[in-house]
């Protein structure tokens, strides 16, 4: 009796500690967004990140990032404590050549508010960091 009250305790402890582990870079379900990257281009101007907004959406456009030709660049989208980090990384296959390419992350069905957004590169250094601002809407009610 007193191995199988034992043998639960430890099933239960094991599901919990499982249930804990998390991936600071894993990205939350409730955040909605999506992100694309242009094929290889030919740089136009030097490397920057453009932040707008509009009704309940922000969009983060990475310009002439440096990446490997191959690789397809996915963005994991982190909730902070004031706003989004845009993990930027490379997946699949990697080759000998780099080019410069475009990234785009849209955010949407965001309530009002202003949000801090910061963009890392696939290395985990800051790119860019700046503000977004989503306006209330009429329906949103009198501000208080």
């Amino acid at each position: 009796m007193r191995y199988k009250v034992g043998l639960i305790l430890i099933l239960f402890l094991g599901l919990v500690a499982c249930g804990k582990k998390s991936n600071p870079t894993q990205s939350n379900p409730t955040i909605r967004f999506e992100s694309s990257h242009s094929d290889c281009k030919e740089p136009s101007g030097t490397e920057r990140v453009d932040i707008s907004s509009s009704t309940d959406t922000i969009r983060v456009a990475h310009f002439n990032a440096h990446y490997n030709t191959c690789a397809k660049i996915k963005v994991d989208v982190v909730k902070s404590k004031y706003g989004f980090d845009l993990f930027e990384k490379d997946e699949g296959k990697s080759c000998d050549g780099m080019c410069y390419s475009d990234v785009t992350t849209i955010i949407y069905d965001l309530s009002a508010g202003t949000y801090l957004i910061r963009v890392f590169d696939t290395t985990g250094s800051s790119v860019e960091q700046g503000y977004a601002i989503i306006q209330p809407t009429e329906d949103d009610g009198p501000q208080g």
